[in-house]
């Protein structure tokens, strides 16, 4: 889909609190069009985005188990998504459960959007609990992400992966005992150690900017954007289709479907990421999937609709 067509989401609008025409038609709309996205994908408290956003509440309150019980929800929608899984690490940290917080920390940081701090407190935890070789394969990632952070990354990523990567140094390499300054752990208090959750506000500010910077084609800096907004909001399907959307303009197309499949594992009904997978395999030559996905969309669009139109003009044109 042309960046100038990107959909107005309006089910994400709801999530964040606010009315969906302050998104369609407010300053950091982005040009996007009138064409909303799929509703919320699952009701109440079974919702993850709404159970994360709880699970945020009482991890701040230092109400572990109930934070525990709420992200438990969530990842239960979403079990692979890096936010989700780094708060419940988070979370079992708190509770003192240093086994599952490593279980948790350790799916974190196998998902790309992973936030800095899920490398950080999965090597101090695999240190406390005897892995050393796990939190050397941390320090290496931070050692390589920090030279490959450039221009798009920004200088404030560029600190938070150099704080890291010093402080999982420190960890394996700790001062003697006699000149161990007498301060906190550094997973005394998990809540507010090597990431702050936003606000639904910062997150709604997170998103216009998302949107504007995809319409420009600044997809890197968009990946950043829609991050916080991630963790503003929690898992949600139109969120993780423009992680997938822009990933796939990067060209980084294993990522992509790595996004698409935990926006479909939330809602499979979803209109615009059953589009933009298909766009994806038009674009990689897979046409027999491609059609597989305008058939979802004949499906799911009983009476037409947008999405199922802009896909088999796609593969229209690949015919020609």
């Amino acid at each position: 889909m042309h960046p100038g067509k990107l959909l107005a989401a309006a089910a994400l609008a709801c999530a964040l609190g606010i009315a969906p025409a302050a998104l369609a038609s407010g300053a950091g709309g982005g040009g996007m069009s009138g064409g909303g996205m799929s509703s919320t994908p699952r009701g109440g408290d079974r919702d993850p985005a709404v159970a994360y956003q709880a699970g945020v509440a009482a991890l701040q309150a230092h109400n572990y188990t109930e934070a525990i019980h709420q992200f438990g929800i969530a990842q239960h929608a979403a079990p692979n998504n890096g936010v989700v899984n780094y708060a419940l690490g988070l979370s079992y940290l708190g509770a003192n459960d240093k086994n599952s917080a490593r279980d948790a920390l350790r799916r974190s940081v196998h998902d790309d959007s992973s936030p800095v701090g899920a490398h950080l407190q999965y090597a101090l935890v695999s240190i406390e609990l005897g892995d050393r070789n796990a939190a050397v394969e941390q320090q290496t990632w931070a050692q390589h992400a920090v030279s490959a952070c450039d221009a798009a990354c920004g200088d404030t990523r560029r600190g938070q992966l150099q704080a890291a990567y010093d402080q999982i140094t420190q960890a394996l390499n700790p001062p003697t005992p006699a000149a161990t300054p007498t301060t906190p752990s550094t997973t005394t208090n998990p809540a507010t150690t090597g990431w702050n959750f936003p606000s639904l506000q910062e997150g709604r500010q997170s998103f216009a900017e998302a949107v504007g910077l995809l319409n420009r084609a600044r997809y890197e800096e968009a990946l950043g954007a829609l991050e916080r907004t991630q963790a503003a909001v929690g898992p949600h399907p139109d969120i993780l289709t423009y992680m997938g959307f822009a990933n796939r303009k990067l060209g980084r197309y294993d990522q992509s479907f790595a996004y698409y499949r935990q926006a479909l594992a939330i809602d499979p009904d979803n209109l615009g990421v059953n589009e933009y997978l298909g766009e994806l395999y038009v674009q990689l030559g897979d046409m027999p999937r491609a059609r597989q996905q305008l058939a979802r969309l004949d499906n799911l669009c009983a009476y037409g609709c947008a999405q199922r139109e802009e896909l088999a003009q796609w593969i229209q044109a690949a015919g020609r």
